[in-house]
């Protein structure tokens, strides 16, 4: 019997099953006690105050490039720490490939593509928002960091920039995930890769506009510069035009999410997984 072709890998569409593997993928991470997660929090606590740390340091010293507001900047690394783990997706994508756990996803009510995404939201997204972005938002204004955006626009524009910057994330963690598995039993290789260039060309960690002779313009059209740079910069008020970075934006969902389909559906012939 013929089959209707699905663009996504997959049986079916259940929001309640979606749903739940997000609530079941949020319990499943304090198994092992809030402390087994404790650690992550502190890393990424850790690094937000050293970056205040160097970018006041410059301030003071006169070393902040022309045009770069001490103000903005801060603002721009607290909001880039809470919505770290929306901003640098990693799904289980490419993990699941080694642990072998990707065979069982090809039998649940979703498609294959939509279950990593609602582990992502689940395991991640929603416990380190509550956990860690929320409280260090609320206490942002102690610590000398205005949290708010530049102007109500501009929050409300971050807000759909994040969501397509989410978008083209996953569109990104796929087509790494195809990588993977064209490297075999490499993947631990492909998420080495990834993490190398991700924080770096995205923007997220150091902003665009303290890039020397005009790269972080050429890093900013790139697909990387939508996920990190585009709504980041709209929040601050930072973006020249915060309706050509979301257009830019859109057209990088629109390139990227054609590819990852393809190449990820092409790739699954030559998927080996290991373990069980």
């Amino acid at each position: 019997m013929k089959q209707k072709k699905r663009v996504l890998t997959g049986s079916g569409f259940h929001l309640k099953a979606v749903f739940s593997t997000m609530l079941m993928c949020t319990k499943q991470i304090f198994d092992g006690g809030f402390l087994c997660v404790a650690g992550g929090y502190f890393v990424q606590a850790v690094q937000f105050v050293m970056l205040i740390f160097i970018w006041r340091s410059l301030a003071e010293s006169g070393a902040l490039s022309e045009g770069t507001s001490l103000d903005r900047l801060m603002t721009y690394t607290l909001m880039s720490t809470i919505f770290h783990q929306e901003l640098n997706i990693i799904s289980p994508a490419t993990s699941s490939l080694w642990e072998g756990s990707i065979i069982g996803r090809f039998l649940r009510p979703m498609p294959v593509e939509i279950s990593f995404f609602a582990e992502t939201i689940g395991r991640w997204w929603i416990p380190n928002f509550l956990f860690f972005g929320l409280p260090l938002w609320l206490l942002s204004p102690v610590l000398g960091i205005r949290p708010w955006p530049a102007t109500g626009l501009s929050g409300l524009l971050a807000f759909f920039s994040l969501i397509l910057a989410a978008s083209l994330g996953f569109a990104i963690d796929l087509l790494f995930a195809a990588f993977a598995m064209h490297l075999k039993n490499g993947c631990f290789a492909a998420l080495a890769v990834r993490e190398a260039v991700y924080s770096l060309l995205s923007g997220e960690m150091i902003p665009f506009s303290m890039f020397p002779f005009g790269i972080g313009t050429v890093f900013s059209l790139l697909p990387l510069g939508s996920v990190a740079h585009g709504p980041l910069t709209i929040y601050t008020g930072t973006a020249g035009n915060p309706w050509a970075v979301l257009g830019l934006s859109v057209l990088w969902n629109i390139v990227l999410w054609t590819a990852a389909v393809h190449i990820f559906q092409k790739s699954k012939e030559r998927m080996i997984s290991f373990g069980g």
